[in-house]
């Protein structure tokens, strides 16, 4: 089969789904996380799904499952090379935004943690911990982001669907807060002799906690779809 006629089994219109994989045609017809030809609101029935089947948190073992069948293999053509794939080789293999991701979501959390023990035990060094720890996570946000927002173009087409809609409105808000947290606090060293000014800066660094979280959920429903 060619890889032209492989694209007609699109899993619409009564027809049935097909995948390419390293050259043999799949038919995930009957898998679920293939409803309608379809997989994460993404991939489409019909396409090469080699580099992103490697790409992806699960091997290609699921390929070998009963509701996926093999078809055939595909044969061979002239290709020509997609001009993304080098670059998807270099993040597949360095991971850039899943490293990025995981400092200001440690960094918060800690610094978040250390402002309730001031609150608690009023001992000003832990106020200052999660001044220095809401430094460090407002830096290591942008990183971060710069990194999410390149996997997104190079691994989703920049493809908006509601995950990622939820992950850029999230990450702004989050950017927001955890930088006007860090000028309320660098223009107000005594912000603690200030009750007002520090209730509502105690209120802003909690909120971002739960911020965080969210970007972290939608995130995770990218990697493990159900």
């Amino acid at each position: 089969m060619r890889r032209e006629e492989v694209k007609k089994f699109n899993g619409k219109d009564g027809q049935p789904a097909y995948i390419i994989y390293k050259d043999k045609v799949y038919d995930v017809t009957n898998s679920r996380l293939w409803k309608n030809g379809v997989h994460m609101n993404r991939h489409k029935a019909g396409e090469d799904m080699t580099d992103f089947i490697s790409m992806a948190p699960h091997g290609d073992d699921l390929l070998k499952r009963d509701n996926i069948k093999y078809v055939c293999d595909v044969e061979p053509e002239e290709i020509i090379p997609d001009k993304k794939d080098n670059l998807r080789r270099i993040y597949a293999k360095y991971h850039p935004h899943p490293v990025f991701i995981h400092y200001p979501m440690g960094i918060l959390y800690f610094g978040a943690f250390m402002l309730l023990l001031y609150i608690i035990t009023k001992n000003q060094s832990f106020e200052q911990t999660a001044f220095y720890s809401l430094i460090c996570g407002t830096l290591s946000i942008f990183p971060a982001v710069a990194s999410g927002i390149f996997s997104w173009w190079l691994n989703y087409e920049m493809t908006m669907t509601k995950i990622f809609k939820n992950k850029l409105t999230f990450s702004i808000i989050l950017t927001a807060i955890c930088v006007l947290l860090s000028i309320i606090r660098l223009s107000n060293p005594e912000i603690i002799s200030s009750p007002g000014l520090f209730a509502f800066y105690c209120l802003l660094y909690f909120i971002s906690i739960p911020v965080l979280t969210l970007i972290a959920y939608n995130g995770g429903k990218i990697t493990w779809p159900n």
